[in-house]
């Protein structure tokens, strides 16, 4: 399995939803208070639906990062290749946990085109990854208005 050190990279079970809703919201509020304002970070968070995300994280390629036995990052893919949320705690940002989850992701799909919308906080983390801007959006949340970037990576081999 991905390594980022001192973190276990593993697929998703389903007693992990609630330090994944813990991690998603923290991560949003904390990394991309800069980018987005507090009525759009609010707006965002509000997107969270337990019921719907669990359903989704079993039936895709999901995968969790822990450190201690606490998750603090996660990852999940589609079969199609689009990697529809990646969130990792504050305190573990810029530790390559972001770069093991999107590889373990991108290691278990068999297509060659892989895409993403990421925020505007993320973006330069999946360039450093391959990944290239096809489209800037306005996508419209809980009555905001928020900035993201249709990204793609094409893989060889695949």
């Amino acid at each position: 399995m991905h390594t980022a050190t001192g973190y276990n990279i593993r697929k998703y079970i389903p007693s992990d939803l609630g330090g994944i809703l813990h991690v998603f919201d923290e991560s949003v509020r904390g990394l991309c208070a800069g980018d987005y304002s507090p009525s759009q970070l609010k707006a965002w968070t509000a997107c969270a639906d337990p019921e719907k995300w669990k359903c989704e994280f079993i039936r895709r390629n999901t995968f969790v990062a822990e450190k201690d036995g606490i998750v603090v990052g996660f990852c999940d893919a589609e079969e199609n290749g689009h990697i529809d949320r990646l969130y990792v705690l504050p305190d573990h940002a810029g530790k390559g946990v972001g770069s093991a989850l999107v590889k373990a992701a991108e290691d278990n799909l068999g297509v060659a085109r892989i895409s993403v919308e990421a925020s505007v906080t993320a973006r330069p983390f999946f360039e450093k990854l391959g990944y290239t801007v096809t489209e800037k959006q306005s996508i419209f949340r809980n009555g905001e208005y928020l900035t993201n970037f249709k990204m793609e990576k094409l893989r060889h081999g695949k």
